[in-house]
C-alpha cells in the first residue's frame, strides 16, 4: 500500500496543498483558484434556474417597492409565497427595498399574485397616495368577509372618492355589498349598477358577472322577485357558457335561483334548482349558501304541507347563520320557525321562536323584519282568540313604517277577520278586505290565493254566498293558473 493511501479524500487534499505550498508558490495558486471554481460551479448547479430573467431597463423605483410590500402584506403572504417558483425570495427582498429594477414580464407576474394588474401596480407605484387608496381597498374588502360591513363601508366610501379604474370599480362592488348588508339595498344597488358598468368597459368579464350575482341579492332583499330572476339566470348562463368557472358562484346562484321560484310559487323549478345546488354542495363548502338553500327547502315543504320537513330544513339553515353571525338571516329563520310552529298550532313554541326573532331585530335594527314579527304576532294572537290584541298589533304592523306590501296586505286581512269574529259591520269587513287584497296584488299568486280564501271563508260565515263563491273561484284560479 502506497504512504498515504490511507487518508480520507479531504486530508489528501490539504496534504497536497501543503506540499505544493512549500514547492510551488505559482502551482499552489493554481490549485487554489481550481478548487474555487470547481466549488462555485457545484453551488451553482444545485441552485434552480429561475424562470424570469431579467433585462429591465431604467432608473429603480423605490416607490414600485415599497407598494409590493404593502400589497404582499395586505394580502398576508410571505416573501416566499410571493416568490413562488419564477423568483426568489432575495430577489423579492431587493425589490421591495429599491434595490433591483423590474421587467415588465416580472411586474405581471407580481402583479396577478397581488390581486392587481401590471399597469396599476407599475403606475401608482410611485406615489404613496397609490399605496393607501389599494391599502385601504385591501382593509375593506377584508372587514367586508369579516362580517364587518359598517367598519367597511367607512374606508371604501374614501377609496371610492379618491380611486380611479380598476380599484374604484372594485371598491364601489363592495360598498353596494356593504350598504345590502346593512339593509339599505336601494343604495347599494345604485353602487353596484355603476360598478358593473365599470367593470365591463374595463373588459372584466369575470367582476362583471360576479357583480350581477350581487346586484341579484341585492335586489332580492328588496323582495323584487322578477328582477332577480333576471339576474340571476343571466348569471347562471354566463357560469353555463364558459364566462367564468366557480363552483362556488354556481351553488349561489343555484340557491338564490331556488329561493326566487320558491318564493314565486313556482315549486317544481325551485326543486329542480335545489337538487342542482345539493349536488354542487357536494364537492363545494359554501356555508352562506347553504343556509340559504335550506331556508328554501323549508319553504317548499311548507308550500307542500310537510311542517317537519320544513322545520328540520329551518333548523339547518339556522345552525348555519347562527355560525356565521348573520344576524338578519338568524332573525329571518326564527320568524319562519314561528310561522311553522303557529300553522302545526303549537303556540307555545310559536311564542318562543317570536320572541327571539323580536329580539334579533331589536338588537340588528331590522325594521322589516320588526313589521312581520308583529303582522305574525296578531296572527298568533286571533288564533288563541284574543281579538282586541290581534286587531291592535296587526294595525300596528299595517301602519309601520318598514311595513312591505306584503306585510300590510296580510295585516290588513287579519283587521278584516277580527271584525269579523267580533260581528262587525259588513261595510267594514268589505272595506279591509279589499285594501288588503289591493295591497297583495303584486304579490305571487299563493300569496292572493290565501287572501282570496279567507275573504270567501268570512263572506260564507255571514251568508254572503254569492260573493263567497266568487272568492273561492278567485283563489282556485290563482292556484292553478292553467284553468283560468
Amino acid at each position: 500500500m502506497r504512504r498515504g493511501s490511507f487518508l480520507a479524500p479531504a486530508c489528501r487534499r490539504r496534504l497536497c496543498l501543503l506540499t505544493l505550498n512549500h514547492s510551488s508558490p505559482r502551482a499552489a495558486n493554481a490549485s487554489l483558484h481550481y478548487r474555487d471554481v470547481r466549488m462555485a460551479q457545484t453551488t451553482s448547479a444545485r441552485r434552480p434556474r429561475r424562470r424570469v430573467r431579467q433585462r429591465a431597463k431604467g432608473p429603480i423605483d423605490p416607490g414600485f417597492g415599497a407598494r409590493v410590500r404593502e400589497l404582499r402584506v395586505g394580502r398576508g403572504l410571505t416573501q416566499a409565497a410571493l416568490a413562488g417558483d419564477d423568483f426568489t425570495k432575495g430577489f423579492i427582498s431587493l425589490v421591495e427595498t429599491g434595490r433591483t429594477r423590474v421587467s415588465l414580464r416580472a411586474a405581471e407576474i407580481l402583479a396577478r399574485r397581488l390581486g392587481t394588474s401590471a399597469p396599476e401596480l407599475m403606475t401608482l407605484g410611485a406615489g404613496s397616495s397609490g399605496v393607501g387608496v389599494e391599502l385601504l381597498l385591501l382593509r375593506g374588502e377584508q372587514q367586508m368577509a369579516a362580517g364587518q360591513a359598517a367598519e367597511a363601508l367607512k374606508l371604501l366610501d374614501r377609496v371610492v372618492a379618491e380611486a380611479t379604474g380598476i380599484l374604484r370599480a372594485r371598491a364601489l362592488r363592495t360598498r353596494g355589498r356593504a350598504l345590502v348588508e346593512l339593509g339599505r339595498p336601494r343604495e347599494g344597488i345604485a353602487a353596484l349598477d355603476e360598478a358593473g358598468q365599470q367593470f365591463e368597459l374595463l373588459g372584466q368579464r369575470e367582476l362583471t358577472v360576479r357583480t350581477t350575482y350581487d346586484r341579484a341579492v341585492a335586489h332580492a332583499h328588496l323582495d323584487e322577485p322578477g328582477v332577480v330572476l333576471v339576474l340571476a339566470l343571466e348569471c347562471a348562463n354566463a357560469l353555463r357558457n364558459g364566462g367564468l368557472v366557480d363552483r362556488t358562484l354556481e351553488l349561489q346562484v343555484h340557491s338564490l335561483l331556488a329561493a326566487t321560484f320558491a318564493r314565486s310559487g313556482d315549486l317544481n323549478s325551485a326543486e329542480l334548482e335545489a337538487q342542482q345546488a345539493l349536488e354542487l354542495a357536494e364537492d363545494v363548502v359554501d356555508t352562506d349558501a347553504l343556509g340559504t338553500l335550506y331556508a328554501t327547502l323549508s319553504l317548499a315543504r311548507q308550500r307542500q304541507d310537510d311542517m317537519e320537513g320544513a322545520l328540520a330544513y329551518a333548523r339547518k339553515s339556522l345552525a348555519l347563520y347562527e355560525g356565521l353571525g348573520r344576524e338578519r338571516a338568524v332573525g329571518q329563520m326564527w320568524h319562519n320557525v314561528a310561522v311553522i310552529y303557529l300553522r302545526q298550532r303549537e303556540f307555545r313554541r310559536a311564542d318562543e321562536a317570536m320572541t327571539r326573532a323580536e329580539r334579533v331585530a331589536a338588537e340588528a335594527h331590522v325594521p322589516a323584519l320588526e313589521a312581520r314579527n308583529l303582522s305574525l304576532r296578531a296572527e298568533l294572537a286571533l288564533a288563541q282568540r284574543r281579538a282586541g290584541e290581534a286587531m291592535t298589533l296587526a294595525q300596528r304592523a299595517a301602519e309601520h313604517p318598514a311595513a312591505s306590501a306584503k306585510t300590510r296586505g296580510r295585516s290588513l286581512v287579519i283587521q278584516a277577520r277580527v271584525l269579523a269574529s267580533k260581528r262587525g259591520s259588513a261595510r267594514q269587513v268589505h272595506t279591509l278586505f279589499d285594501r288588503g287584497l289591493a295591497a297583495l296584488a303584486d304579490e305571487p299568486t299563493h300569496v292572493q290565493a290565501e287572501a282570496h280564501e279567507a275573504y270567501a271563508q268570512i263572506l260564507e260565515s255571514r251568508g254572503e254566498w254569492k260573493s263567497a263563491y266568487e272568492h273561492s273561484q278567485a283563489a282556485l284560479k290563482l292556484r292553478r293558473p292553467s284553468l283560468a
